[in-house]
C-alpha cells in the first residue's frame, strides 16, 4: 500500500476503522472488482465519471487510494439545476484539485439540446455519455468508472419488469459494456455513506432525487420501502440477486439469437440496399421464442430501444406469417417484411416512396 495517500495511512492507525472500512478490507474488494472487470493493475489513464453525489465521491475516493494510474474527475454540469448545478461542479473541481487529479467539468444545456421527442431524463443521460465518451478518448482512457450500485441494480430490474420489458431488462445494470464499467454494483448506498462518513469525506446531494416527479424516484422513494417495509426487508437484496441470476440467461439468449441471426442473414441484391436483411423462409421455419430471440438480437446489434415483451411477440408473430408488413420498432426506424425478405433499419427517402408510392406508381 505504498501508494496510499498519508492521510489515510495516518487515520488508520489514530483511530478504530470497522473492519469493512478498513483499508485492508477495501483493496481487497477493489482488487477483486477490478480483476473481475478487467481493470485492476492497470497504469493507463482512468476516468471516473463524479456528480459530487455519495455513490460517485466513494468510487472516485476508492480509485485515488488504490488504483496505481492517473484517475481524472470528468463532470457534466448539464444546466438543469441552476446555482445548485454549478455548485456541484465546482465541488468536483475543488476535490480533484484537493486530490491533486486532474478535472474534466464540461457545461451544457441540456434542455436546449434535446432531440424532438426527447425526454429530459434521457437527453441528459445521452448528453452525459457522450462526454464520458469524447474524455475517455481525448485522455486515451482504458474505461470509465461508473457509480451506480446495489439499489440501482434493484431499481432498474425492478423497472424494466414493471413496464414489460421480460428477462432482457431483468438483469438490471450489466457491470461492463464498452468502456463504461461498474464497481460499486455489489455495494450497498448504506455502506458507501458510511465509508463516506468513516473516512471524512463530504458529499452533495441532488435534489432531484428526492422529489417522485419521475418513475424511477418513485420506485426509489415509495415503493421498494413500502416492499420492504409490508413484504421483505431484503426486498432490494432479492432484486438485486434476481437480476445476477438473470444475467446468465441474457447471456445465453444473446449466443442463441446471434447463431439464429448467422442462419437467416442475407446480403447482396436481396437487401435492397440495406445490410440487415434476413430470410423470410428461414425465419418462418424458427419458432414463436426463436424469432423473438432473433428480433431482439438484430435490435441489440442496430442499438434501438429495448421492445417490451408484448411488441415482441407482435413482432415475432408477424415474422413467421407470408403476408407483407411494416412494424414501426421507433421513431423512423421499421421492419418491413416482403414475401423473401425482412428488412431492418433507419427509413430513408427511397424506403419512404416505396412505402408511400406517388399516384403515377400506383
Amino acid at each position: 500500500m505504498e501508494r496510499l495517500p498519508l492521510a489515510e495511512r495516518e487515520r488508520e492507525r489514530s483511530r478504530a476503522i470497522p473492519y469493512a472500512f478498513s483499508l485492508s478490507a477495501l483493496a481487497r474488494f477493489f482488487f477483486e472488482t477490478g480483476g473481475r472487470q478487467g481493470w485492476a493493475r492497470q497504469t493507463d489513464p482512468v476516468i471516473v465519471a463524479v456528480s459530487g453525489g455519495g455513490d460517485s465521491m466513494a468510487l472516485l475516493w476508492l480509485f485515488r487510494v488504490f488504483y496505481e494510474g492517473q484517475v481524472i474527475a470528468a463532470h457534466l454540469e448539464h444546466g438543469i439545476r441552476g446555482r445548485e448545478s454549478l455548485a456541484d461542479a465546482a465541488f468536483v473541481a475543488e476535490t480533484a484539485r484537493r486530490w491533486g487529479m486532474e478535472a474534466e467539468i464540461c457545461h451544457v444545456d441540456v434542455p436546449g439540446l434535446l432531440e424532438k421527442g426527447e425526454s429530459l431524463e434521457v437527453g441528459a443521460r445521452r448528453l452525459r455519455y457522450k462526454f464520458l465518451e469524447s474524455a475517455a478518448g481525448k485522455r486515451g482512457a482504458l474505461g470509465v468508472a461508473l457509480g451506480h450500485n446495489k439499489e440501482d441494480v434493484a431499481e432498474t430490474a425492478l423497472f424494466n419488469l414493471l413496464r414489460g420489458s421480460g428477462a432482457r431488462g431483468a438483469v438490471g445494470i450489466p457491470e461492463r459494456r464498452g468502456i463504461f464499467f461498474r464497481p460499486l454494483l455489489r455495494c450497498s448506498r448504506v455502506f458507501l455513506r458510511g465509508l463516506l462518513r468513516c473516512r471524512g469525506l463530504e458529499w452533495r446531494e441532488d435534489s432531484t432525487n428526492v422529489g417522485d416527479g419521475c418513475a424511477r424516484n418513485f420506485i426509489r422513494n415509495e415503493l421498494i420501502p413500502l416492499i420492504e417495509e409490508k413484504i421483505n426487508v431484503k426486498a432490494t437484496e432479492h432484486l438485486a440477486a434476481f437480476a445476477e441470476e438473470m444475467r446468465v440467461w441474457r447471456a445465453e439468449e444473446e449466443s442463441r439469437g446471434a447463431a439464429l441471426l448467422k442462419t437467416a442473414r442475407v446480403g447482396g441484391e436481396k437487401a435492397r440496399g440495406g445490410e440487415w436483411c434476413l430470410e423470410r423462409r428461414r425465419v418462418q421455419g424458427f419458432s414463436l421464442w426463436e424469432r423473438t430471440l432473433l428480433a431482439r438480437e438484430v435490435g441489440r446489434r442496430l442499438g434501438l430501444p429495448t421492445l417490451s415483451r408484448g411488441r415482441c411477440l407482435e413482432l415475432a408473430r408477424l415474422m413467421g406469417e407470408r403476408g407483407d408488413f411494416k412494424f414501426q420498432w421507433s421513431a423512423g426506424v421499421s421492419i418491413l417484411g416482403g414475401r423473401e425478405t425482412l428488412n431492418y433499419g433507419k427509413q430513408t427517402a427511397e424506403t419512404k416512396s416505396r412505402d408511400n408510392p406517388s399516384a403515377e406508381d400506383r
